[in-house]
């Protein structure tokens, strides 16, 4: 038995949602200038914007290496890549609610690891996805946590470099 996370029926093309993961990395970048010693709001607008960038790129890139790599499965279902990369997204919601409650209620400044945990697993999850819907080859794994392993860690490099 197959089952599909996050959409019962499939969603096709159109009804595939993204939102969920762009909302993610927003949080993300929230949370970012909250995590510092002295909050500002230049802070707060760079790292929203880092983080709306990282977000769009981590997305659109998933896609585009599932879609080149897997020529076959995009001329049988065109959709496959974003409904894999939007169900394999969903798994940042967790990363994203810890660190929402590692800051607030234990006060801990690691929202920068959780949001990279969060982009790789999800990205991870995105390939085993797009396998399940018939993609071939551990590249559909491998490349997709490459791609997001060096956002993430550009990501960081950006943040810690922000005022």
């Amino acid at each position: 038995m197959d089952t599909k996370l996050g959409y019962a029926a499939g969603a096709g093309p159109e009804g595939v949602k993204l939102w969920p993961a762009y909302l993610c990395f927003v949080i993300f970048g929230i949370l970012m200038p909250f995590s510092r010693p002295e909050f500002k709001f230049t802070t707060l607008i760079y790292s929203l914007i880092i983080a709306f960038v990282v977000g769009l790129l981590a997305v659109n890139l998933l896609i585009v290496a599932f879609n080149s790599g897997n020529a076959a499965v995009r001329q049988a279902d065109g959709g496959f890549a974003r409904e894999a990369v939007g169900t394999g997204m969903l798994f940042m919601i967790p990363f994203t609610i810890l660190a929402i409650l590692a800051l607030a209620i234990l006060g801990w400044n690691a929202v920068m690891p959780f949001a990279s945990a969060a982009i790789t697993t999800a990205a991870a999850t995105a390939g085993t996805e797009a396998m399940k819907r018939g993609a071939q080859g551990l590249k559909n794994v491998m490349i997709p946590t490459l791609v997001a392993m060096v956002l993430s860690t550009v990501w960081m490099m950006l943040t810690g470099i922000i005022p």
